[in-house]
């Protein structure tokens, strides 16, 4: 199946056989007249200057990536394309996630499917979609789900901000059976309610799995303090490894409604306190101390152009929680889901903001996102989280 040609310039093809899949108009061969024959979202063949074949994808003028690759063969981009992607897809969360009910199926560029996130929660996915090329494929990818996982409720969660920039409307979609909502499920034995109409994402942060596993490891005895905790996901596997009491710091009050109802649901009632409000302020003024201090807070760095303000957002959250701990010793978790915000970077942050503080301490482990979000490594931006569990201690 061939699709209205699309011909990469000599710098195009130099990036192409390095391994990129996404290229920009100073990558297009002719690219006035391409932008101008081809309409936006449409799928295409891809090939050099003298015609050569490399692959098909999708083309959108509007978008600063106006060209995204889809595979390097020539096939058709229909529903049977889409299943087989999602069955080795499957087929990879089967075997490094031996027995999950809940997960992340596709990872857009991880699985190389730019533009597309489906997260399975039980019996319901979740969908979103980031372009209009992969808009316009929604029916495929509606099939082709369906035929190779059961589902009772599929909620198609396009309203991140990210779909504008594509000239793409924000909305939420209910295909199938509406499903209850906020939905439970079970994660390692901890019951959750995910508000997956009206939540943050696709309704839960799937990619800190194995972090939250190895917090519940450790926190017997703890007193946490949880910022940015949305749902208290990190909260409740602390309580569950025999926390005594988790402060969970959030902005929303729809995220600590439920969170209150996964507490009462698990016996944890008396051992959470929900505190309403900023965290920065939250910080600044603490309504208790804790020996374990968690955040997680979102993209600080969006884009390139962000960094420097995003950068003073992390030291200035930083600065906070080192004083927090400021009189007496303790377990900092500090995270970044910013794929421009580097471990370098936080490492570098660490070696600045330390020593001003008067801490001993030492780095007990560095985190990562979870095994459901591979990283493609010719694509940077699909590793984005990192983080470090961090003790300090006052003196040496």
């Amino acid at each position: 199946m061939r699709y209205p040609p699309v011909k990469l310039n000599p710098q195009g093809l130099k990036n192409f056989i390095q391994g990129r899949i996404w290229f920009t108009l100073g990558e297009i061969e002719s690219y006035d007249k391409v932008k101008d024959s081809i309409e936006p979202g449409s799928l295409v063949s891809i090939y050099s200057r003298d015609g050569h074949f490399l692959g098909q994808g999708y083309f959108n003028p509007h978008s600063f990536y106006n060209l995204k690759i889809l595979t390097r063969r020539e096939c058709p981009i229909d529903t049977p394309f889409f299943r087989e992607r999602f069955r080795m897809a499957l087929s990879l969360r089967e075997k490094t996630l031996p027995g999950e009910s809940s997960f992340r199926l596709v990872h857009a560029e991880g699985d190389h499917l730019p533009g597309l996130v489906i997260d399975i929660f039980d019996k319901v996915g979740v969908i979103q979609i980031h372009t209009l090329g992969m808009e316009k494929l929604k029916l495929h990818i509606l099939e082709a789900l369906l035929q190779l996982i059961p589902l009772d409720s599929i909620v198609f969660k396009n309203d991140l901000e990210k779909r504008k920039e594509e000239g793409l409307p924000l909305y939420v979609d209910i295909y199938l059976r509406e499903p209850q909502d906020p939905y439970p499920v079970l994660m390692d034995g901890i019951k959750f309610l995910l508000p997956l109409t009206k939540g943050q994402k696709t309704g839960f942060f799937l990619d800190q799995r194995e972090n939250r596993r190895f917090l519940q490891s450790i926190a017997k005895g703890s007193v946490v303090m949880d910022g940015f905790a949305y749902l208290g996901g990190f909260s409740f596997y602390a309580l569950k490894g025999g926390a005594r009491r988790a402060y969970l710091l959030e902005r929303s009050g729809y995220a600590l409604e439920i969170a209150l109802e996964i507490a009462k649901l698990n016996g944890f009632k008396d051992k959470i306190v929900p505190v309403e409000g900023d965290v920065f302020q939250l910080l600044k003024n603490p309504v208790a101390y804790s020996d374990l201090l968690i955040l997680d807070p979102p993209a600080f760095i969006k884009s390139r152009k962000d960094f420097s303000q995003g950068y003073k957002k992390y030291k200035s959250l930083m600065d906070l929680a080192l004083n927090f701990f400021r009189e007496r010793e303790g377990l900092l978790f500090f995270f970044s889901c910013s794929h421009f915000f580097k471990l370098q970077d936080l490492q570098e942050l660490l070696k600045e903001l330390l020593p001003k503080k008067g801490f001993s301490s030492g780095i007990i482990k560095f985190f990562h996102q979870g095994l459901d979000h591979p990283v493609n490594p010719l694509v940077e931006e699909t590793e984005y989280l990192k983080g470090v569990a961090l003790k300090l201690s006052r003196g040496s």
